[in-house]
């Protein structure tokens, strides 16, 4: 779900990287010590930030070994986890059928 006040200050997103870099920055009050860690870099196989419901399907899915092993009578599982109305049943299965 694309996010509005999203912590730019704090929070760098590399997509072509595939790299989150946050940064927390020594707070002053409660005493600096100078080998205390503020910055964190992960690496993630793919980053899905503020990207349509159609990208994560294909990322998730049809980018995947996943279609193929359904074809080929092979059980496969998705899970999905997120905050409460962020998109993941609308991903998965589309809107309503009228």
């Amino acid at each position: 779900r694309p996010t509005e006040a999203f912590a730019s200050k704090n929070i760098s997103i590399k997509q072509s990287t595939g790299e989150i870099a946050l940064y927390v920055p020594k707070n002053e009050k409660d005493g600096i010590i100078n080998n205390q860690t503020d910055s964190w870099t992960f690496k993630f196989d793919h980053i899905l930030h503020n990207v349509t419901q159609d990208t994560v399907f294909e990322a998730c899915m049809e980018g995947t070994h996943n279609m193929s092993s359904i074809f080929d009578g092979y059980n496969v599982s998705i899970m999905t986890y997120g905050q409460t109305g962020a998109g993941k049943t609308y991903t998965m299965m589309g809107g309503t059928l009228n």
